[in-house]
């Protein structure tokens, strides 16, 4: 498979501008920072160098990589709000979040880390990008990647948060800008601006641009948009983010390796749950850790998926890429079109599931899929097709909340609903809480923030 990632320098990045301050600080008198009349400790000109620019980037692809895929991330909090997982710890954060009933803006919530750096990177990736710009200019290939990944960060935001996410900004001249509360489709839409930036920069990324704007465009409502976006992507294209085994560790592996998260199966009351582990599906291969989970009293399902600190997680791939082409042929009645691209892949299992989790094992084939007859069962045909392709990548939720937004589901018929494993019965929430911090500004209210809502 075509494979494009992000190299080891660069997934160490989320340190590199606190290495830079302790540098600076070593030694330092803390009473001389009061006195010192040139606040300047690096030379903005010396960023100008080509040699150096790299370090710019660098810190914007690593802040990306913590909202998206490191720790309590995206990658997770999505995967234990929807039915990809449930709590088999003790945190209450996250108990919370699996239970659809979560605390406060102003008690914290396990997304919370995700949101701030979502919103620290969409800055660093902008200004990076503005860097390469200046320096190397649009079609170096780290602007094409930098302007995708700024996509993205909107694209999470409109899929994981609230109808009334601010996007603040930073002046020119260095004040500091409150955002107004954004809606979802607007988020989207400024996302598909970043990724045709990313397209027009043609390169080695131009493939991940053109899946993240399918993918906004899908969450967006626009199918044939979408399906237009991806047509020229390569089934074979796949692009990773990194994780190393002492550094940004794999998000999914880590917290099943101490027992945290465990994967569901048919959870809760919904009507069109999957059953993850029942359908004995080589796209979700686990195995069931005899210790238990941290909480011992719940089954331990770990992924097969991942199974390194190391391993690294795909954010798009030409796989994606056809499932988009096949939901838009849903929405046009064209079944026959949608059943040979969800078939295409379906034939090709062992290779694909190779290409898109290096070391993963695919045992097993996959038979061809019959249409289910009406407009109903081919929904549910393709919602399992992209739950199986799209295990554990972030994906879930925003398909959750499409089902409800796009299709007329009920929130009940689609996450997870009914009795709670812990006691008690789900919640409500089908999308994140802002972070606390939002308070700060005067164009905000927490208020704002409907988690009972998919709109």
């Amino acid at each position: 498979m075509k494979m494009i990632s992000e190299s080891s320098r660069l997934v160490r990045g989320a340190g590199v501008f606190l290495l830079a301050s302790s540098l600076v600080l070593a030694g330092c008198d803390t009473e001389e920072l009061l006195q010192v009349s040139d606040p300047d400790t690096v030379n903005p000109g010396t960023l100008q160098d080509p040699d150096l620019i790299d370090i710019v980037v660098t810190g914007a692809i690593g802040e990306f990589t913590s909202g998206y895929s490191s720790g309590d991330s995206y990658i997770t909090v999505t995967a234990l709000l929807s039915d990809e997982f449930f709590s088999s710890g003790t945190f209450t954060t996250r108990t919370a979040t699996d239970r659809r009933e979560q605390f406060s803006a102003a008690n914290g919530n396990t997304s919370d880390g995700s949101y701030i750096n979502f919103q620290q990177a969409r800055r660093a990736l902008k200004d990076a990008a503005a860097q390469v710009a200046d320096v190397l200019g649009t079609s170096d290939a780290a602007y094409g990647r930098l302007k995708a990944l700024e996509g993205y960060t909107y694209v999470a935001l409109a899929e994981g948060w609230c109808s009334s996410i601010p996007i603040s900004n930073v002046g020119e001249t260095g004040e500091f800008e409150y955002g107004q509360p954004t809606t979802t489709a607007s988020l989207l839409s400024e996302a598909v601006v970043r990724f045709d930036e990313s397209i027009a920069a043609g390169g080695p990324y131009a493939s991940l641009g053109a899946v993240g704007k399918g993918r906004a465009l899908l969450s967006a409502g626009n199918y044939a948009g979408a399906a237009s976006a991806v047509a020229a992507v390569p089934t074979s294209y796949v692009y990773f983010i990194n994780h190393s085994d002492n550094a940004v560790n794999n998000p999914i592996y880590s917290l099943q390796e101490n027992g945290r998260y465990s994967i569901s199966d048919f959870e809760g009351g919904n009507e069109t749950g999957l059953g993850f582990r029942s359908a004995a599906d080589p796209r979700v291969q686990f195995v069931l850790d005899p210790a238990g989970g941290f909480d011992p009293n719940y089954a331990l399902y770990k992924s097969s998926k991942y199974t390194s600190f190391a391993a690294p997680v795909v954010l798009a791939s030409g796989v994606e890429a056809r499932l988009i082409e096949a939901e838009a042929a849903l929405a046009a009645n064209q079944p026959a079109q949608m059943l040979a691209k969800l078939n295409d892949l379906r034939a090709n299992v062992a290779t694909l599931m190779a290409g898109l989790q290096p070391g993963y094992a695919s045992s097993g084939t996959l038979d061809p899929l019959a249409d289910p007859g009406d407009a109903a069962g081919r929904r549910d045909l393709l919602f399992q097709e992209r739950a199986f392709w799209l295990f554990l990548t972030g994906q879930r939720l925003s398909d959750l909340r499409r089902l409800v937004r796009d299709y007329g589901l009920s929130q009940a018929a689609v996450y997870p609903s009914g009795t709670y494993h812990k006691g008690g019965d789900h919640g409500v929430d089908v999308v994140f809480e802002v972070d606390f911090d939002e308070a700060n500004n005067p164009n905000y209210e927490l208020t704002m923030c409907n988690v009972e809502s998919v709109s």
